[in-house]
């Protein structure tokens, strides 16, 4: 995902695409940043997707971990060790395929389809029925907001 200050990128809309036997699924064109490009996963709190960071977005979120006012350096530490220790790096090859680590996917149940779902700063991969039932659920609470901000 290039960025620069004058003309940022961000990762957004939804994506169906198939997962192979390989766990291999396609990120789509305009979310690639040339070839090779690296992202950190990580299962969600939840257990319910997998939250695909790209570099910067990983530093932001290392950052934020560090800046945290109530935490004691040997909390910090903790906090650190246990989220780096649930991140896999992954990379896209020329055609934007990645492998899925086999055990992210059968924690949260891919197979067959899935949805890539921008969110700005990075995207998510879902299980397509789960995340059609989360979008349903959050369908009213996002209408509210949205008649808010007048979108």
């Amino acid at each position: 995902m290039p960025s620069d200050a004058s003309n940022p990128k961000f990762f957004t809309g939804e994506f169906r695409h198939g997962i192979d036997p390989k766990n291999r699924i396609t990120i789509p064109a305009d979310w690639r940043s040339g070839d090779g490009a690296s992202f950190y996963l990580r299962i969600d709190s939840t257990g319910s997707y997998i939250r695909v960071m790209p570099p910067e977005e990983f530093r932001k979120t290392k950052e934020k971990f560090e800046a945290l006012p109530s935490a004691s350096t040997r909390e910090r530490d903790q906090l650190l060790r246990q989220f780096a220790a649930d991140i896999l790096i992954c990379s896209a090859d020329k055609q934007g395929r990645m492998v899925l680590p086999p055990e992210f996917c059968s924690r949260i149940g891919l197979q067959d389809e899935v949805v890539l779902v921008g969110v700005i700063d990075r995207f998510e991969i879902w299980n397509s029925a789960r995340y059609a039932a989360r979008k349903a659920a959050e369908a009213t609470a996002y209408t509210n907001f949205a008649n808010q901000l007048g979108l």
